[in-house]
């Protein structure tokens, strides 16, 4: 039932039938006024019938057409028509066109603000006690007048009946349109987290492959003497660099897209936790894992000094970011770094499952990370280590990096334990 009326009431609004309702009901009224047998007052004998029809017709007419501009100013069309019912009211000596004045206070309650609303509404009892105290008296003044204000209060009662559902209306329309919305930006949300992922395993992953491989060829070419192989490693060296910026080109460009759309949805309070710490590829990393970075940095010639003390508390979570912390400062040591020959990684627990990370190495460097200076490609700086300060701020944990005052490039970072545990990641 609640449907059929809100599709009826939606029907009616687009056709604009209330727009002809009360003028064509005053309309009518007049006509049948007219109609009907009608005797001039005392003072109008003189006026023959047929002239005396033809002006009250015509001020009818007048106070119907005037309703239909009642939407556009309803209390001024209110005014208009309390001020006509009063002139009419004293010609005719009865109080008959009362539609006209219903009709246009039934558009000022229902489409004016309240105080617009409330001004009709004393203007139109005022209109309404001045005609009826005008022409009664005795018994008959408190009947009559307790008759036109229940036909006024009704209209009334009507218009704050219609008003009431079209500000529900208007209320369900903004909340479905914010929901669309809301869902929208959610989508593209949840895509813009698939594609930094993506970038991330990129970044991480087959970026680390590939300086290894660019690490290891250089290496290996500067330790021959053999034209042939020297070429090809020349050429392996050179596709690994081509590859390598094509894919951080690729991750800049992934990344610069999630954080513009980040900038649109800053004032959404949306934000999944569980979303953002899935972040930096699919498939979490193990600490068991670092050790395969390891071997790839001795294979290109650095001497890797690794210990961990405390008690490792085997957090998923906690490991995935500290392999990835882990296997970004190794790559960029052999990237960016100048001639360096060793690589210190220490991780301590704590007693609350806190891990401290310290990572050093002894490269002679200008700028770290930047553009290898031996092996230029074309670059985009820094997006490993902002992406994964990002994902350390989001577990409440903390990562800084640059120069040593001793020399040579430092991160540290400080990841506080989830909560979670190795087996709850299959959850």
């Amino acid at each position: 039932m609640n449907v059929m009326a809100t599709d009826l009431f939606r029907i009616l609004g687009k056709l604009h039938v209330d727009r002809f309702v009360m003028p064509i009901l005053s309309l009518l009224y007049t006509v049948i006024y007219i109609s009907a047998p009608l005797f001039p007052p005392d003072w109008a004998e003189r006026i023959p019938l047929p002239i005396w029809k033809t002006i009250i017709a015509l001020f009818g007419l007048l106070s119907a057409c005037l309703l239909y501009w009642s939407r556009r100013a309803p209390l001024c069309v209110t005014t208009i028509e309390a001020l006509a019912y009063i002139g009419l009211s004293a010609v005719t000596l009865d109080g008959s066109f009362l539609i006209p004045l219903v009709g246009a206070l039934y558009f000022c309650v229902s489409l004016s603000p309240a105080s617009k609303a409330v001004a009709g509404i004393c203007e139109t009892a005022i209109a309404v006690s001045v005609v009826t105290f005008g022409m009664h008296d005795g018994n008959m003044l408190f009947l009559e007048w307790a008759a036109r204000m229940a036909a006024v209060t009704a209209v009334i009662a009507a218009a704050i009946a219609v008003r009431a559902y079209r500000i529900w209306r208007e209320a369900e329309q903004r909340a479905d349109r914010e929901r669309i919305r809301t869902e929208m930006l959610t989508r593209q949300r949840n895509q813009a987290i698939s594609r930094a992922q993506v970038a991330a395993e990129l970044h991480d992953s087959v970026g680390h492959d590939l300086t290894t491989i660019i690490a290891l060829t250089q290496g290996f070419a500067e330790a021959t003497d053999v034209s042939e192989l020297h070429a090809a490693l020349k050429d392996i060296g050179q596709v690994a660099r081509e590859g390598l910026a094509d894919t951080r080109h690729a991750v800049h460009t992934l990344v610069q897209r999630h954080e513009e759309l980040s900038l649109q949805e800053d004032a959404m309070e949306t934000t999944q936790a569980s979303d953002s710490r899935s972040g930096f590829g699919s498939t979490p990393h193990s600490l068991d894992e670092i050790d395969a970075v390891v071997a790839h940095a001795r294979a290109a010639g650095l001497a890797v000094v690794l210990t961990e003390t405390g008690r490792r508390c085997h957090d998923p979570e906690q490991d995935n970011l500290c392999f990835i912390i882990c296997r970004e400062a190794i790559t960029n040591t052999l990237r960016h770094a100048s001639e360096p020959t060793t690589i210190i990684l220490s991780r301590d627990y704590g007693d609350d499952g806190t891990l401290h990370i310290s990572l050093h190495d002894d490269g002679h460097m200008s700028e770290h990370p930047g553009a290898d200076r031996k092996t230029p490609v074309k670059d985009h700086p820094g997006i490993g280590l902002k992406q994964i300060g990002e994902q350390c701020l989001q577990t409440h944990g903390s990562l800084s990096y640059g120069p040593d005052e001793n020399g040579g490039w430092t991160v540290k970072a400080t990841l506080p334990a989830t909560g979670k545990k190795e087996d709850d990641s299959h959850d």
